[in-house]
């Protein structure tokens, strides 16, 4: 089950160009229209950018922030008050990367006294509230500016603070970071983990849901966020447990919430069907099929990008549910993703059967008794798809067939001496593991050998096992469990058992 969170990748990498305006060709107005080349001390400053983002030591990027900022604050660009303010915002920032964050007003060449100290990062925040207030189309842009190379070097020392258990440090860096942005989700991410470290549920959930909603738009990232939103569903499941009884249907219908919203939103996911199965869980503490009804309605849009396990969980809700159609269509979706799991194919013909469609049977249980040949009760399968086929036939000799077919694979399961049947299926990216058992079903005592055939998406075997299991006495059961090192196991077949 996907306990750990997934750290954030950071994709922040801004690019500063030379204005090209001049050269560029008619077409819409730039988003951001703040004026950066005029009065001529602007331009100058802003052609000194690329020079400042490509220096080669701390001491060439200052003093060319150093030059640029003397023309930034000379008298002529006071015409120009919103592009000087925002000139100076972004080469405060990469004064940050050459000096660090505070340093003495005197070292970048601003005005007032040279020896009194400037928090950049303050003061770069000030500034681009300036210019995102008087020019609303720039906020994009200045963000990027915001989640410049301090920004990434707020959220990188926060972070290794936060693994050596460092926690006040990781919260400065946090918070600090936070000044410069508060659309990243990084220092969100940082300060829910915090706040679990610390043992504060309250502030954790409420950080962990503003980091899955600062991802939203966030593509790099689509993986990180489908398993955050899986963990608040957890978080505040395993909250639940040990709340008192009047915050308990909050707390789970919180998880619900969350669960919901990686059913709908990222159903391929690895997370998808663990978040299905948290629904089940929530709906039977709860007795409230609310979120259970509503997991079959978000579900359903998204057959086709599912797995075939989270399409397995879903039409076992839905079959707990009492909506047998929708569990048809839940179980035909996991049989056609992956038609050699064993499980999926019992279920989708015993769904059948509920929904008096024994025709439909007779194709499944055939795929099933070619995979799983010796459980006696995949047989019986057939005998109930006979028993529907006679009671719908009017034509008495048809009706007959149909129902001494049924009886003889009646007595057939009856009479099998073996019965085969699996516990657990894991099926990992490297590793496969398979679990089971075998219940001699004779008057002496047996032993087994049970040849293993472990079977890729198309169909192909790609390892093959023997197990023996027994000596197994009558009407007992012997225990077998196999691994195989692979991974990209679908499902298993095996040779009958004499």
């Amino acid at each position: 089950m996907p306990h750990v969170s997934r750290l954030l990748s950071f994709t922040g990498a801004l690019l500063v160009a030379l204005p090209v305006a001049a050269q560029q060709p008619a077409a819409a107005p730039p988003a951001c229209d703040v004026d950066q080349m005029s009065p001529g001390s602007l331009a100058i400053a802003a052609i000194a950018r690329n020079k400042a983002v490509q220096a080669k030591s701390p001491d060439e990027g200052m003093k060319t922030v150093r030059d640029a900022m003397k023309n930034i604050f000379d008298k002529q660009s006071n015409e120009n008050p919103i592009g000087r303010d925002y000139s100076a915002a972004q080469f405060m920032i990469l004064a940050i990367e050459f000096g660090g964050e505070v340093q003495p007003r005197g070292n970048l060449n601003l005005p007032g006294d040279k020896k009194a100290p400037i928090d950049l990062v303050v003061a770069a925040d000030s500034l681009f509230k300036i210019v995102e207030t008087a020019k609303p189309g720039c906020k994009e842009d200045a963000e990027q500016w915001r989640q410049y190379k301090p920004y990434a070097s707020r959220i990188k020392a926060g972070y290794e603070a936060l693994a050596a258990n460092q926690l006040d440090s990781a919260q400065h860096s946090a918070e600090r970071a936070m000044i410069l942005s508060r659309e990243a989700p990084q220092a969100f991410d940082l300060l829910w983990r915090l706040a679990a470290a610390r043992g504060d549920d309250a502030t954790q959930l409420k950080y962990l849901r503003l980091t899955v909603d600062k991802l939203a738009s966030d593509t790099a990232n689509a993986r990180t966020r489908a398993n955050l939103l899986f963990n608040l569903g957890r978080i505040q499941q395993d909250l639940a447990e040990k709340a008192p009884a009047g915050q308990k249907a909050a707390l789970l219908k919180g998880a619900t919430d969350a669960y919901l919203e990686v059913i709908s939103q990222y159903p391929g996911g690895e997370e998808a069907p663990y978040a299905v199965n948290g629904i089940s869980v929530a709906w039977a503490l709860t007795q409230d099929s609310t979120g259970a009804l509503a997991a079959i309605k978000a579900a359903l849009p998204q057959l086709s990008h599912m797995s075939d396990q989270t399409a397995s969980q879903m039409a076992i809700l839905a079959t707990r549910l009492n909506h047998s159609a929708e569990a048809a269509q839940f179980f035909k979706d996991a049989v056609d993703a992956n038609p050699y799991w064993r499980d999926y194919l019992y279920n989708y013909a015993a769904t059948l059967f509920d929904l008096k469609k024994p025709q439909e049977m007779l194709g499944v249980v055939g795929k099933l008794l070619d995979l799983d040949p010796s459980n006696p009760d995949n047989v019986l399968l057939n005998a109930y798809a006979y028993k529907g086929l006679a009671d719908a036939a009017t034509d008495a000799a048809i009706k007959k067939a149909y129902t001494d077919s049924a009886v003889a694979y009646t007595g057939k399961s009856d009479a099998m001496k073996t019965k085969v049947s699996f516990g657990s299926f894991d099926r990992g990216r490297a590793k496969t593991q398979l679990k089971g058992e075998i219940e001699n079903r004779d008057k002496a005592a047996r032993s087994y050998t049970l040849d293993l055939q472990f079977l890729d998406k198309s169909g192909a075997v790609i390892e093959t096992k023997s197990v023996t299991v027994g000596p197994v006495a009558p009407n007992a059961t012997g225990a077998f469990d196999v691994e195989v090192a692979k991974g990209g196991v679908m499902g298993v077949k095996y040779a009958p058992i004499p």
